[in-house]
């Protein structure tokens, strides 16, 4: 083991106080970085990380751990890149709320004075930069929701009551949902896949799987589609067969900032669409390996269920 003090692999972020502890036998390297958090990853995935142009997404994810009190997966090879490609992308509101969520976290009574750091805590709100920060940070003031006191180098934030108000009306939140859509092909010659596979892999992470076929009622179908899929934490696709609906239905949970999880068996690969291969699928070749390699990932990128 060696200690150095370096520049944080996924942020970039470099200052006094972020380390990097390499493991040589096992060829992981664990970071600690004031921006990110701690998290751990593989010599290989170290490089993928580096080649990506923007990471912000990326440190926000890991950042959430830390936030919730969690450790965050082991990056490798194997996973970094399907789970940048899932990560989502919140609007300005969402982003919003995700930071007074992580200030509802960090306060330990309400009326709590947080002291909220630029440069450590873009993550907080998914924000890109300094300046998308401190926007959020200058709209909830004058949104009502925080109060806020700026100073050099930061700003002081306590949440209100129409912010704890405005908490308690969006506990239904993309992450208080249990729900999972899934969108595949109904062939009956499937059913294996979603009985013993997708529906047993959501449901052991924590989650319940639902499928617009199974449930019976009577909307419009693509009404029932788009209402499923907003009310779901994240959204399991499987491009097996190649069918349209599914494509439409992960082009949708995208729009909405909502995870997709791809998948495809693997004689299909070859045959998605090329707007789509540049993300990181699932390939499988039976039941028994869609199930691990769903669940390992769930697990991963979602977090399993308590």
């Amino acid at each position: 083991m060696s200690d150095t003090k370096t520049i944080c692999t996924v942020c970039n972020k470099m200052d006094q106080n972020v380390t990097k502890t390499v493991d040589l036998p096992r060829k992981q390297i664990l970071y600690e970085c004031p921006r990110c958090g701690t998290y751990t990853i593989t010599e290989k995935a170290e490089h993928l990380a580096r080649n990506e142009a923007s990471n912000t997404k990326l440190s926000a994810w890991i950042r959430d751990f830390k936030e919730r009190g969690e450790t965050p997966p082991l990056l490798t090879e194997d996973n970094i890149e399907r789970i940048i490609s899932s990560l989502p992308n919140y609007d300005v509101l969402e982003k919003q709320l995700k930071l007074l969520q992580n200030l509802d976290r960090k306060s330990k009574f309400p009326g709590d004075r947080l002291l909220l750091i630029p440069s450590n805590d873009i993550p907080l709100s998914w924000a890109e930069n300094e300046d998308e920060f401190m926007y959020h940070i200058n709209s909830l003031g004058e949104r009502n929701l925080i109060e806020t006191e700026h100073m050099t180098g930061g700003s002081y934030a306590i949440i209100t009551p129409e912010g704890w108000e405005y908490l308690d009306k969006h506990q239904s939140d993309i992450e208080e949902r249990t729900q999972v859509f899934v969108a595949m092909s109904f062939n009956p010659e499937l059913k294996s896949i979603w009985e013993d596979a997708i529906k047993t892999a959501i449901k052991e992470a924590g989650y319940n799987p639902y499928r617009v076929d199974v449930e019976p009622h009577n909307q419009r179908i693509d009404a029932k589609i788009m209402a499923e899929i907003k009310n779901s934490r994240f959204i399991v696709a499987d491009f097996t067969e190649n069918k349209h609906g599914v494509y439409f239905e992960a082009g949708y949970a995208l729009g909405l900032g909502i995870p997709v999880i791809w998948c495809v068996r693997k004689e299909d690969l070859e045959k998605l669409h090329f707007d789509t291969r540049q993300y990181g699928h699932i390939d499988w070749k039976n039941e028994v390996e869609l199930k691990e390699k769903l669940y390992n990932y769930i697990c991963t990128l979602i977090g399993k269920r308590k």
